[in-house]
């Protein structure tokens, strides 16, 4: 029989992984949440009766304890659970921050609990589509080796795929992330400011991009690094790129050093991919270092 699972914090990103797990044969022991409510509504979508507000209990009653709080309460919770006697020797204890480390649940180590940070690179607003999410997904794990290696197993059973990262990484690790999705959103803020001061409706400003953002994220997909990159730095197009800068510096400057930034970078991977035309680099590079 699979270990149990009691999960302390049912949230969107909690209750979606305690479904996907208890999917794959996990029994669930308890679940804990700040309201009764929240408890009651995750323990009704994976079927269980056992739920409260008691985290040490909750946490007590299984093999393996999700703590799936805001970051941060992780710590204050491992604290109190610890304080409770809710962590013992044998149980997997687990955190789901991309930012935090596994040190953070030292307080379950120190009453024997193996311990791990396993945290799904995934967006998961919503559980139930969070858990189908979850199937397959990445995972990166970190933390001591007996801890790691149940995390990998439990992973596994998802058919997920995973990065290990050092403990001094972690930051960046998750920094990296924070690029890839929200900062993405940020530039697409941005792309819709241009447009509706180009004179598109706001209304159909974000709705005409989104073809153009999903066949970006496709080619990405297909085609990887550095051949997705398309465009007129991809090409060697001085002329546009100029013109660019330009109207960006009559209609939106605030935006010019992000757009230089941001076409030096595209410039690094267009000279990876080597289909610029000759002598178009330097060019390109004048232009966007040009009054910086």
């Amino acid at each position: 029989m699979k270990p149990s699972i009691s999960l302390i914090g049912a949230g969107a990103a909690g209750t979606a992984l305690l479904l996907a797990l208890s999917r794959k044969g996990y029994p669930v022991a308890a679940i804990s949440s700040r309201t009764s409510e929240s408890a009651r509504r995750c323990a009704e979508l994976v079927g269980t009766h056992s739920f409260s507000t008691d985290n040490s209990a909750a946490s007590a009653a299984g093999d393996i304890v999700f703590i799936a709080t805001p970051d941060s309460l992780i710590r204050p919770v491992s604290e109190e659970i610890s304080g409770n006697g809710g962590f013992h020797r044998g149980q997997l204890v687990l955190h789901l921050s991309g930012a935090l480390t596994s040190d953070t649940l030292t307080d379950a180590a120190d009453l024997g609990a193996d311990i791990c940070a396993m945290h799904p690179i995934q967006t998961l607003a919503e559980p139930l589509e969070g858990a189908r999410l979850l199937e397959s997904a990445w995972y990166c794990l970190e933390g001591p080796t007996p801890g790691l290696e149940q995390a990998r197993r439990l992973t596994q059973s998802l058919s997920g795929r995973i990065l290990t990262v050092a403990k001094t990484d972690k930051a960046l690790y998750h920094a990296a992330l924070c690029v890839a999705s929200n900062y993405l959103v940020v530039l697409e803020k941005l792309a819709v400011e241009m447009l509706v001061e180009a004179g598109v409706e706001p209304v159909a400003a974000l709705p005409a991009l989104m073809p153009l953002i999903r066949g970006a994220a496709d080619n990405l997909a297909q085609c990887g690094l550095p051949t997705a990159l398309t465009g007129p730095i991809s090409r060697g197009d001085t002329a546009t790129v100029a013109q660019h800068l330009r109207v960006i510096d009559d209609k939106c400057p605030g935006y010019l050093p992000l757009y230089k930034d941001l076409g030096r970078q595209a410039l690094r991977i267009a000279e990876d991919k080597g289909n610029m035309a000759p002598g178009s680099a330097a060019l390109l590079e004048a232009l966007l270092k040009a009054g910086s």
